[in-house]
């Protein structure tokens, strides 16, 4: 038979109400795929509470993140093995100019300088 995994939730551990909440708390909450109800579970809160709460401009309109696990392992087989000891990169073959092209290139550039340069 063949397990597959199943997707979970946002594990919830009610507290006491903190005297303080912070909207970075929230918002970890929410990466960790805890929902308004759990937020209002874990915290003690009221319905109410936390609908003002989200009514805040940083936690408006954020949702808890939905925490999916694939059934089976995944592998991109299409990339070469990187080798993480390398020191150099390969080079291609490089197009060197050849000496006598490269001077030939800077008298003509020279020439067309010289050439505005004189009234």
């Amino acid at each position: 038979m063949i397990e597959a995994n199943e997707p979970t939730e946002g594990t919830v551990v009610k507290q006491e109400t903190p005297a303080q909440i912070t909207t970075t708390q929230i918002i970890q909450d929410l990466e960790n795929g805890i929902d308004r109800t759990g937020i209002q579970t874990k915290y003690g809160l009221e319905s109410w509470e936390v609908k003002q709460m989200f009514m805040h401009p940083t936690l408006k309109g954020k949702k808890a993140k939905k925490v999916r696990k694939l059934s089976f392992e995944f592998v991109d087989d299409t990339v070469e093995a990187v080798i993480t000891n390398q020191t150099s990169i390969p080079v291609e073959t490089v197009q060197v100019p050849v000496e006598e092209d490269l001077h030939a290139t800077l008298a003509e550039t020279t020439n067309v300088n010289t050439q505005f340069t004189q009234f």
